[in-house]
C-alpha cells in the first residue's frame, strides 16, 4: 500500500460496499461508514485528507452542513461529493463551500473510471502520505 487512504461516507450501504470493491484492487486503503459524526471525527485526525462524500448520513445533517464543518475543520480538505441527483440549488451551495469535484453515483465502468480520475486528480500534489477520504 501506497498511504493512500479512502474513507468512503454514505448512508447507503450498498454504494458504500460498490464503491469500496472498486477502489479496493487500486493500491487505496479503504475504510467505510455511514455517520457524518464519524467522518468528521476522521477528517480532524487527518492532516491532508480528501473525501469521497454521499450525501444522505443516518444523521439528520445535510451534505452542505456537512462539508461546511468539513472544510472549518480543515481548509486543505479536498471533496468529491458522490449524488445520485440533486437541484442545481443545492449543488451551487456545496460547490460555493468548495469540494473538489461532483460526480453521479456510477451505473457503469466508464461512470467508474471518471471518478476514479477523480480520486487520482485529487491526491495530486499531496504526496504520497495524503489520506483521501470517500
Amino acid at each position: 500500500m501506497n498511504g493512500r487512504k479512502i474513507l468512503i461516507a454514505d448512508k447507503d450501504p450498498v454504494a458504500r460496499q460498490k464503491l469500496a470493491e472498486y477502489f479496493r484492487g487500486s493500491n487505496y486503503q479503504i475504510e467505510t461508514t455511514g455517520s457524518a459524526a464519524y467522518t468528521l471525527s476522521r477528517i480532524l485526525q487527518k492532516q491532508k485528507p480528501i473525501l469521497l462524500l454521499g450525501n444522505k448520513f443516518d444523521e439528520t445533517i445535510s451534505a452542505a452542513e456537512l462539508i461546511t464543518l468539513l472544510k472549518r475543520a480543515n481548509q486543505e480538505l479536498r471533496i468529491i461529493l458522490v449524488t445520485d441527483a440533486d437541484s442545481p440549488e443545492a449543488l451551487l451551495k456545496v460547490r460555493e463551500e468548495g469540494i473538489f469535484y461532483h460526480a453521479l453515483r456510477p451505473v457503469d465502468q466508464d461512470d467508474s473510471e471518471e471518478l476514479r480520475s477523480a480520486v487520482d486528480s485529487a491526491f495530486d500534489g499531496l504526496g504520497d502520505a495524503g489520506p483521501a477520504l470517500i
